[in-house]
C-alpha cells in the first residue's frame, strides 16, 4: 500500500529584498523544473544567510524527498518545525518521509499533529489511513478513508488503499466493490486489477479471478508473481493445464525460483502426470535442498503412486528440515493410513492440529479414520469442526453429507451436499454424490434437477446423462430414460456404469430380461465393480431367484466386505428363503457398519413384513420416519400394513402422505386400501 509522495513545492507569495530570499525563491523555481540537486544548493545558501526562515528548511526537506533522501529530510522538516510548530505543512510531509523510512508510529503521530491544525483537509487522513494500515490498524485506517472520502469523493487512490485494508481484514466482497470503484475511476491501475484479482481469489471466485489477472497481463506483464498467481487460481478452478501453461511462462522469467516447480508439480499431479510431478517437485528440491514444502507435496504425489513407504521417508524429511511444518504430519498421516496404522496416523493428524489448529484436512482425516471404525458421531463431530474454519469447504461437506446418510439423518446429509455444490459448482463429482443420494432416498424430481443443472455446467459428462437416466425412469418416465441412456453408452461404450444404470432403469420399468443384459455387459466390462453383481443381486430378488441373489450378494461382499446394501440385500433374500438366523447374522452386521441408517432400517422393515412380523416391521418404519420426515416408502408401507391390521384411517392417512410425497405407486395401493 505504501506509494511514494511526489510533493508540489509552493513559490513564497511575498518577496523580500534580502539575498536569502533571493536564493529561496531561486531554489522553489529549479525544484519545480525538477532539478532538485540545485535547488538544494540554493536552499543551502539562502540558510547560511538565514538560518531562521522555517520554509526554507520546509522547501530544501521537501527537495531532499524528492532524491530520495529521506533521512535528511526528516532533519529539514524537524528544524523548520522547531522554527514553526504550527507550519502545517512540515507535519504533513515528515509523516511521508517517515513513512518512506519505515517509521510508521513516527508518521502516525506527525499525522496526528497535522489533523490538530487542519481537521478540513482529506488528504491528511487518507495518508493517516495509510500510515495505520503500514501498522496493521486496518480497521482504523477504515474509519480515516472513510473520513477522506468525504472531503475528496472519487479520490481513485483512496478508494484502492481502502480495499486493501479491507482486504486486510477479510471482506473481500466489500474489497471488490472499492476495487471497482478504483478501476472505474482509474482504469490503468494495474495494481487494483491485480489485487482485485486476489481477492477474488479469496472468496473462491477464480474464474473472475484470472480475468483480473489477465488484465493485468495486459497493462503491467511484469509484475512480480503475476504468472504464479494466475496459475494458483486456474489450479484452484479445476484448471490444471491452464495452471501448468502460467506456469511454464513464470519459469520462463524465473528458471530458478523453487516454488515455480513446486507449484507446476502439483498441478502435473493433479492431471495425473505423476512422473512429472516427481521431476518438477525434484528440480525444486535441487534448486532449494532445504525446501520442506516440496519434499511434503513430493509425499503426496507418492501417495498417489502407492508408494507409501517413500511417501514416509519424504514425510520424514519434511518434519526433520521444519519440525513445525504441520502439512508433513499430515502427509505421514496420510500414507500411514493407507499402511493401517491409524493409531500412528490419529497421532501425526493431532499434531498438525497442535501446530496449525485450522489445517482442516486434520480434522476431515481425523474423521475419515473415525467413520472407518464407524464411529460415525466423532466423525461428524470432526468434519463439523473443519467446517468451523472453512464453512464452504467442499470436501468437508461431501464428507460430512455420506456419514449423516450412514447415520440416519437423511435431510442433514442432503443440506451438506447441496451446500458443497454451492460452494464450488464447477465439482463434478458432486453433483453425482448429490442426484445418487436424493435417488437413493426416493426424491426422484429433485434428483432429475441436479442432474439437469450438471448437464448445463458441463453437457459432455458422460455420468450427468446416465444417472438422470436413473431419476427418470423411477418417475416412470420410460423415453427420457432410455434416451439418456443411450446417449451416455453411445458418448462412453465402454463405462461399465453407464451399462449398470440402463440395467438398474430397466429393472425400474420392469423389463427384466433386457436388463440382465445390460448388468451382464457391465460386470464383462469391469469384473471388479462390486455395485455391478449388487444391481444382478437386486434384479434377482426381484425375479424370486433368491439362492441365485444370495450368490451375487456374495460376490459383492468378496470385492468389497463393507458393501451395506448387499449385507441388506441377502438378508432379505434370507427372509425369503426361511434362514431367519443368516437374516438377522446380515441386519447385524449391517447396523454395526451403519446403525442408524434409513437405508438399513428399510430393508429389515421389509424382511420382516415378509415374515409377516407386523409390529417389528412398525417398530422399523416408525423409526424411519423420525429420521426422513419425507421417506415416501415408509408411509406407505406403515399405511399398508395398519390398513391389513383394520386401521383403515390411520393406514389411509399414511398412504395418503406417501402420494403427497410424489412416490408413483403408493397412488395404487391408495386405489387397493382405502375405497
Amino acid at each position: 500500500m505504501k506509494r511514494l509522495l511526489f510533493i508540489l513545492f509552493l513559490l513564497p507569495v511575498y518577496c523580500m529584498a534580502q539575498t536569502a530570499t533571493d536564493y529561496m525563491t531561486s531554489g522553489n523555481t529549479k525544484a519545480n523544473m525538477k532539478d532538485y540537486k540545485e535547488a538544494i544548493a540554493d536552499f543551502n545558501r539562502s540558510i547560511q544567510m538565514n538560518p531562521g526562515v522555517a520554509r526554507a528548511f520546509l522547501y530544501r526537506a521537501n527537495a531532499k524527498t524528492n532524491i530520495g533522501d529521506y533521512g535528511g529530510a526528516v532533519a529539514d522538516f524537524t528544524k523548520a518545525l522547531d522554527l514553526d510548530p504550527r507550519l502545517l505543512d512540515a507535519w504533513h510531509y515528515r509523516a511521508n518521509a517517515k513513512s518512506n523510512l519505515k517509521d510508521y508510529a513516527g508518521s502516525l503521530a506527525d499525522f496526528d499533529k497535522a489533523i490538530a491544525l487542519n481537521p478540513q483537509k482529506g488528504e491528511l487522513y487518507k495518508y493517516r489511513a495509510v500510515a495505520k494500515a503500514n501498522l496493521n490498524d486496518n480497521k482504523g485506517a477504515i474509519v480515516d478513508f472513510d473520513i477522506a472520502e468525504k472531503f475528496l469523493p472519487g479520490d481513485a487512490d483512496l478508494i484502492y488503499y481502502r480495499a486493501n485494508s479491507k482486504g486486510n481484514l477479510g471482506d473481500y466482497k466489500a474489497a471488490i466493490a472499492d476495487f471497482d470503484a478504483a478501476i472505474k475511476a482509474e482504469p490503468n491501475n494495474s495494481e487494483a486489477w491485480f489485487y482485485r484479482g486476489n481477492a477474488k481469489a479469496n472468496i473462491r471466485d477464480y474464474q473472475g479471478a484470472i480475468a483480473d489477472y489477465r488484465r493485468v497481463v495486459s497493462l503491467n506483464p511484469q509484475m512480480p508473481e503475476l504468472y504464479h498467481y494466475l496459475a494458483s487460481a486456474a489450479s484452484n478452478a479445476d484448471d490444471d493445464k491452464g495452471a501448468i501453461e502460467f506456469f511454464d511462462k513464470a519459469i520462463e522469467q524465473n528458471p530458478k525460483k523453487a516454488e515455480l516447480y513446486m507449484g507446476r508439480g502439483i498441478s502435473k499431479n493433479n492431471m495425473n502426470d505423476r512422473d512429472g510431478a516427481i521431476e518438477d517437485l525434484s528440480r525444486a528440491i535441487a534448486l532449494n535442498p532445504k525446501y520442506d514444502e516440496a519434499y511434503q507435496n513430493r509425499a503426496d504425489v507418492k501417495i498417489n503412486m502407492k508408494n507409501f513407504t517413500a511417501a514416509i521417508a519424504d514425510a520424514d524429511t519434511t518434519i526433520s528440515i521444519n519440525p513445525k511444518n504441520a502439512y508433513g504430519y499430515m502427509s505421514r498421516a496420510k500414507a500411514k493410513i493407507e499402511l493401517n496404522d491409524t493409531v500412528g496416523s490419529l497421532a501425526d493428524f493431532a499434531t498438525t492440529i497442535k501446530i496449525e489448529p485450522k489445517a482442516t484436512y486434520a480434522y476431515v482425516g481425523s474423521g475419515d479414520i473415525k467413520a472407518a471404525q464407524h464411529d460415525y458421531p466423532a466423525a461428524i463431530a470432526l468434519y463439523s469442526r473443519s467446517l468451523t474454519l472453512d464453512a464452504r469447504s467442499p470436501y468437508a461437506l461431501l464428507h460430512r453429507a455420506r456419514i449423516k446418510m450412514k447415520n440416519g439423518d437423511v435431510e442433514g446429509s442432503l443440506a451438506d451436499y447441496k451446500a458443497a455444490i454451492e460452494s464450488t459448482p464447477q465439482n463434478n463429482d458432486l453433483y453425482i454424490d448429490y442426484g445418487k443420494a436424493l435417488i437413493a432416498s426416493g426424491r426422484y424430481t429433485q434428483a432429475l434437477k441436479v442432474f439437469d443443472d450438471a448437464i448445463v455446467i458441463n453437457p459432455k459428462n458422460v455420468n450427468f446423462y446416465s444417472y438422470r437416466g436413473v431419476a427418470k425412469s423411477k418417475l416412470d418416465d420410460l423415453a427420457g430414460a432410455m434416451a439418456d441412456h443411450d446417449l451416455a453408452i453411445k458418448l462412453a461404450p465402454s463405462s461399465s456404469e453407464a451399462f449398470i444404470n440402463r440395467g438398474n432403469s430397466l429393472v425400474a420399468l420392469k423389463k427384466y430380461d433386457e436388463a440382465l443384459v445390460d448388468i451382464n455387459k457391465g460386470i464383462s466390462l469391469n469384473e471388479t465393480n462390486d455395485e455391478a453383481y449388487l444391481a444382478r443381486a437386486d434384479l434377482k430378488l426381484i425375479k424370486q431367484e433368491y439362492l441365485g441373489a444370495v450368490y451375487d450378494y456374495i460376490n459383492v461382499l468378496l470385492l468389497n466386505q463393507n458393501n451395506v446394501k448387499a449385507y441388506t440385500g441377502r438378508a432379505i433374500a434370507e427372509s425369503f428363503t426361511g434362514d431367519t438366523l443368516a437374516m438377522k447374522k446380515d441386519f447385524a452386521t449391517a447396523l454395526k457398519l451403519e446403525p442408524k441408517s434409513t437405508t438399513v432400517l428399510m430393508a429389515r422393515a421389509t424382511a420382516r413384513m415378509n415374515l409377516k412380523n407386523w409390529a417389528a416391521a412398525l417398530t422399523d418404519l416408525n423409526a424411519i420416519i423420525l429420521m426422513d420426515p419425507k421417506n415416501a416408502t415408509a408411509y406407505l408401507n406403515r399405511g399398508i400394513i395398519k390398513a391389513q391390521r383394520g386401521e383403515k384411517t390411520a393406514g389411509c392417512a399414511d398412504i395418503n402422505k406417501a402420494v403427497a410425497l410424489g412416490l408413483k405407486e403408493a397412488g395404487d395401493k391408495l386405489a387397493l386400501y382405502c375405497k
